[in-house]
């Protein structure tokens, strides 16, 4: 589980302190009752600080709540831990965990009815590679929108999903979004994410109607003949590349980066990102120096998938000087700010919400 330390920074519990263990039910000390089928979750929230300031008192002082989970109880959304920041921890839908990022009363605006939920960036944790997904979501709740960062099936501290039949990331994020309308009342949805989240959230876009936009960072791509050209020619006069080449050639077979992402047939991406296009859907596509094995040129978007992705509300950007992850903080920072002033410019507060926030 996680907690919220005095500097308001989102950090995981000593090890140790997340783990199940029994649970006194009735009475104190060491007498006390024990229920063997009850299962305690220790969940650390903030102490009194007292002594040297710092970051170096989430590891000495905790303070904790015991919260029990009985059997049968998973799929009941629960709110765990809140903060002065508006964010709070929920179990939802099969055991999904995740926080939400409530939008702030102040916000130039007021808060708004468009939502948005970031998917895992691989196997990484639900704070993002680098804290970059908390960073974000602050930003955004400080915009007036209401931001879910959850762990999918498997990753984080969601429990692996059972086999069963369906789509299981249609059926995450529906709970994810019927968990942000409970509790928010938010009716549409930004769906985002860096690579296979990129790809996650342009398949759930494409079959939920309640989707009005996507920030795809380093998300589907094809290559075309400009790409093969730019690929290619700066490496025609390097031998080290000609020997790189001869040597992968002699090697055995072996799964490519391309292999392990999600994309649609290019066909199928096409007519898929026209319905998109057609429904008025946002797309925000941001291609950093991680996709230089299949994304080159900021026009091979439309290149590739036709008159879409030309579209006036369809942003495309190649940032070539940034790395897949968003490594240095100037970058997370320069996504930071475009991603929120995309939000700003393509989901402007109604004049029904600003009347709602303005009150009596």
């Amino acid at each position: 589980m996680e907690s919220f330390c005095r500097h308001r920074c989102l950090r995981r519990a000593p090890a140790g302190r997340g783990r199940a263990s029994r649970a006194p039910v009735a009475g104190s000390g060491r007498n006390a009752a024990v229920r063997p089928a009850a299962v305690v979750r220790i969940a650390a929230v903030p102490a009194p600080q007292r002594g040297p300031a710092g970051p170096a008192h989430c590891r000495r002082r905790w303070r904790v709540n015991a919260m029990i989970d009985r059997p049968g109880e998973l799929q009941a959304p629960e709110r765990r831990i809140s903060n002065g920041l508006g964010e709070s921890v929920h179990r939802f839908g099969a055991g999904l965990i995740g926080v939400l990022h409530r939008p702030h009363a102040q916000a130039r605006g007021g808060a708004r009815n468009t939502a948005v939920i970031l998917f895992n960036a691989g196997l990484v944790h639900r704070a993002g590679p680098y804290r970059g997904y908390v960073r974000l979501a602050r930003a955004l709740a400080a915009a007036g929108f209401a931001v879910l960062r959850f762990d999918q099936a498997g990753r984080g501290d969601s429990p692996t999903a059972s086999p069963s039949t369906g789509d299981r990331h249609q059926r995450e994020a529906q709970a994810a979004m019927t968990l942000i309308g409970a509790e928010t009342g938010a009716m549409r949805f930004v769906l985002g994410g860096i690579c296979s989240g990129a790809d996650d959230a342009f398949h759930i876009a494409v079959r939920d109607r309640r989707v009005a936009g996507a920030i795809l960072l380093d998300g589907p791509g094809y290559r075309t003949r400009g790409f093969w050209i730019r690929h290619l020619l700066p490496r025609l006069f390097s031998p080290r590349r000609w020997l790189s080449l001869a040597r992968r050639l002699r090697a055995e077979k072996t799964p490519g980066l391309l292999d392990y992402r999600d994309f649609p047939e290019r066909a199928d991406a096409a007519r898929q990102l026209a319905g998109l296009v057609d429904r008025g859907v946002r797309l925000l596509c941001l291609y950093t120096s991680g996709s230089y094995y299949y994304f080159n040129h900021a026009g091979q978007f439309a290149a590739a998938l036709g008159r879409a992705g030309r579209a006036p509300q369809v942003r495309v950007e190649l940032w070539r000087d940034c790395e897949h992850t968003f490594y240095l903080r100037r970058e997370r920072e320069r996504l930071v700010a475009r991603v929120t002033d995309w939000m700003l410019e393509e989901f402007p507060a109604s004049s029904s919400e600003r009347t709602a926030n303005a009150g009596p």
